[in-house]
């Protein structure tokens, strides 16, 4: 506040870049609201307001220079990397250059390194360099898997510690020696960044392994995976999972919290083992792989009963809402890649003895994705693709004709048990003319449903 209250006093001795860095958090200010918040109450004008500064930030950035590093200048860019994010509702390449921008520009500022290699920088800095440092891990990792990349970052590329866990009242300008860190029984500010940088730690490990050119032992993917069990059971107490149920006096920022890390225990572990669901034993007397077939399974059904969630909890009136701005394409991708899972083992029929509680999740999810179709290329697929999987399993959408999900059309062709349409975007009638194996053939269905999987198993 106090730099806020010297800009007004004097706006013409603060660097550009810092105002830059003003832009970006009303741009992002923006993003989280409502646009029954602004002054008009138009979602339009709040479109032209969030453009508006979006384009100041970038301006800012290229007069004062950023390429040449400086103060408040990774700030500004991890801000405009996340304002990109937010207004893009698909993955985007775009923001993965974006980010290697933001991770070189840190590296070459020396935030990979310890504050302690560097004596003249204050207690105060060393632990906003901490904290800005746990950003860009969890960037790197959650851009890159989305993806379908190798994360940027190795352990052997830095030795920052984490953070301390203090409030924001125990550190100042004027602070010569940072104070003992509070027990992580306490909430702070700082004790989600903490929460998951570890997480992150443990998801920098099952990328390695996963993007490695060269196939690891089935040893060392049990190795990585106790690391994950280790990373989950070192989350401090106030950030472990709590029903919905239990968590009604609870700030929205902490359930978010609190469902994001669990958020990323089911990414790892769909990371991890979903390449040993249909891998046959190399046992004649047990099934070798049957630890990940059922982590695997149980991540995906995980992650689409957090979806379940937020999706009810951040409508109008729930407990979300004002949380709702977090619900990006970042965590959309965990939820297609479970729905993509459940589909798949339902489309094979290896569905481990559970093929009710997978179509269950299946058409809870298939709703979801039929709301977000109209804004969402990636939502509209997999709202198709479980609507095949679905149709083939004896669960169509009944025989009305105007029942269909928006931006879609009745299509016979779909429908497995002939009972009635399923449906299809005019993309996927285009396939129909094409010349597959005629009406209602299981040809024509395998080929979609594999247009689509093989579009998502791209970015696990």
């Amino acid at each position: 506040m106090s730099q806020y209250e010297a800009f007004w006093a004097n706006t013409a001795t603060v660097p550009i870049v810092w105002i830059g860095l003003l832009f970006s958090m009303i741009c992002l200010a923006l993003l989280a609201s409502d646009a029954s918040d602004t002054a008009h109450g138009d979602p339009e004008h709040r479109t032209v307001q969030v453009e508006i500064y979006r384009e100041k930030t970038v301006q800012c950035l290229l007069v004062g220079e950023y390429t040449k590093s400086g103060l408040y200048v990774l700030e500004t860019v991890i801000h405009y990397v996340y304002i990109e994010l937010g207004i893009r509702g698909d993955a985007d390449k775009d923001v993965w250059f974006l980010f290697a921008l933001e991770l070189n520009l840190a590296m070459r500022m020396g935030y990979h390194r310890d504050p302690s290699h560097f004596p003249g920088i204050s207690p105060l800095q060393s632990e906003m360099r901490r904290r800005l440092w746990a950003t860009v891990l969890q960037g790197d990792i959650l851009v890159s898997s989305q993806m379908g990349m190798p994360r940027i970052i190795s352990d052997w590329k830095y030795d920052i510690t984490e953070p301390r866990n203090l409030n924001d009242g125990d550190l100042s300008e004027n602070t010569t020696e940072l104070p003992p860190p509070r027990p992580e029984t306490e909430l702070t500010p700082a004790l989600g960044i903490i929460a998951r940088r570890r997480m992150f730690v443990a998801l920098g490990a099952i990328s390695d392994v996963t993007a490695a050119v060269q196939p690891c032992s089935y040893s060392e993917v049990m190795r990585v995976d106790g690391i994950l069990h280790d990373a989950v059971a070192s989350i401090p107490p106030p950030l472990k999972p709590k029903p919905m149920a239990s968590s009604m006096t609870d700030p929205p920022e902490l359930i978010m919290a609190r469902l994001f890390l669990a958020h990323l225990f089911y990414k790892g572990q769909i990371m991890l083992h979903r390449r040993f669901l249909y891998l046959d034993s190399t046992s004649q007397n047990e099934d070798v792989y049957a630890y990940s077939r059922k982590a695997c399974l149980d991540a995906a059904l995980g992650a689409l009963h957090i979806q379940d969630i937020l999706d009810e909890e951040t409508c109008p009136g729930g407990q979300l809402h004002m949380m709702r701005w977090r619900v990006s394409s970042i965590m959309n991708h965990t939820f297609l890649t479970a729905t993509m899972v459940l589909c798949s083992m339902v489309y094979r029929g290896q569905t481990l003895q559970r093929e009710e509680e997978i179509l269950g999740a299946l058409r809870r999810t298939r709703t979801v994705w039929m709301r977000a179709s109209p804004g969402s290329r990636e939502a509209r697929k997999a709202a198709e693709t479980v609507s095949i999987v679905i149709a083939r399993a004896g669960e169509g959408y009944g025989s009305g004709q105007g029942d269909g999900p928006p931006g879609m059309v009745p299509s016979d062709l779909l429908s497995a048990d002939g009972t009635g349409p399923s449906w299809a975007s005019p993309g996927s009638r285009d396939l129909l003319s094409q010349g597959e194996s005629g009406i209602g053939s299981a040809g024509f269905e395998r080929k979609l449903f594999d247009r689509y999987s093989y579009h998502f198993s791209l970015r696990f």
